[in-house]
């Protein structure tokens, strides 16, 4: 059940998570006079986690990089400890990493700092109503996207499987096993299996040497650190 079928015309409560209160207040701003209602505002992840437990709000609006907290750290236990809660990523990072990171939390949607205000409210609307802004096929697909040619380019003894492909792509993003296996829609060992088979076929030492081989393949975009 939707937060639009469960309590129709009401309010939705909204949690703003951002260590910089200047952001806090134009997002607060452009919500004014509509149907969400800022009732707590945190300024790292850590202390998100504890005004979710205060106020347990209906949507919370997260960013990434915060000092005291990280915002994809705390989205795991948010998501933990209020699984019918909407959690929007809002920040700067345009970035498959971070977007994987975000899939595998469970959040609804990622949307980017600079989005207009009739944008944004659509967004959080159509999460309200049960959409999913962000989803794993969409991730997957925009990893494939970086760099397709890359590996059609090496010189493989065998090369990887198309399966094989997307788990090394996710794998690069720093994901573990279990982070991958939510994404893709498989067993844990089933992804186990992917990354034996994918670091003998690169002949590698280990998943880290995968990943440093993906990244120098143009498989991934590394994070920036600005």
């Amino acid at each position: 059940m939707t937060m639009s079928e469960s309590e129709p015309n009401s309010e939705i409560s909204v949690m703003l998570v951002d260590d910089h209160a200047i952001w806090r207040g134009g997002v607060r701003s452009m919500l004014e006079d509509t149907e969400f209602s800022v009732i707590a505002e945190a300024s790292s992840g850590h202390e998100a986690i504890e005004r979710a437990r205060e106020n347990n709000p209906q949507l919370t609006l997260l960013d990434i990089r915060m000092a005291g907290g990280d915002g994809l750290d705390a989205l795991q236990t948010l998501k933990k400890e209020h699984p019918r809660m909407a959690v929007v990523m809002l920040t700067t990072y345009d970035n498959p990493t971070y977007m994987a990171r975000a899939v595998a939390g469970g959040a609804a949607g990622y949307l980017l700092k600079g989005v207009e205000r009739d944008e944004l409210l659509a967004s959080l609307r159509a999460v309200c109503s049960g959409e999913m802004l962000l989803n794993a096929k969409d991730l997957v697909r925009s990893l494939r996207g970086i760099s397709d040619h890359a590996l059609g380019s090496t010189d493989l003894i065998e090369p990887l499987t198309e399966r094989e492909q997307e788990v090394l792509r996710l794998l690069a993003t720093g994901l573990s096993n279990r982070e991958i296996a939510v994404i893709l829609f498989v067993a844990e060992s089933t992804v186990k299996t992917h990354v034996e088979h994918i670091i003998g076929k690169l002949a590698v030492s280990d998943r880290v040497q995968a990943a440093v081989w993906a990244a120098r393949q143009g498989l991934v975009t590394v994070a920036s650190e600005a």
